[in-house]
């Protein structure tokens, strides 16, 4: 039962991230955080890649833990440190929103 449990907590976690990775990349892709420095663009498509790679390895654990009964520490590992990743991405994006704001409204 309670892999069952930590399966289903693991599906819900990603489906978050998921979620927040798809709301990142609306931002990202608003005409309201338009680059206005090479800088700014360099880092627009830096975050562009990181989310798309992250939204694929979450999609792909995703796809496979509703697929299969079981979960393996290496997996649940997975998920963690997937959540990680998409929680650093979130400074990265405020970040770059941020500067985006700066830099128009100087």
């Amino acid at each position: 039962m309670e892999t069952l449990q930590d399966k289903t907590a693991c599906l819900d976690k990603l489906e978050r991230c998921c979620k927040t990775l798809a709301y990142f990349q609306s931002m990202i892709d608003s005409y309201l955080y338009e680059p206005t420095t090479k800088a700014m663009f360099e880092t627009k498509q830096y975050l562009i890649h990181k989310i798309d790679t992250l939204a694929n390895a979450n999609k792909t654990m995703l796809d496979y833990l509703r697929a299969t009964n079981e979960l393996l520490p290496e997996q649940y590992q997975l998920v963690d440190r997937y959540i990680k990743k998409t929680f650093e991405l979130e400074f990265d994006v405020m970040d770059y929103t941020d500067q985006v704001k700066n830099s128009v409204s100087q």
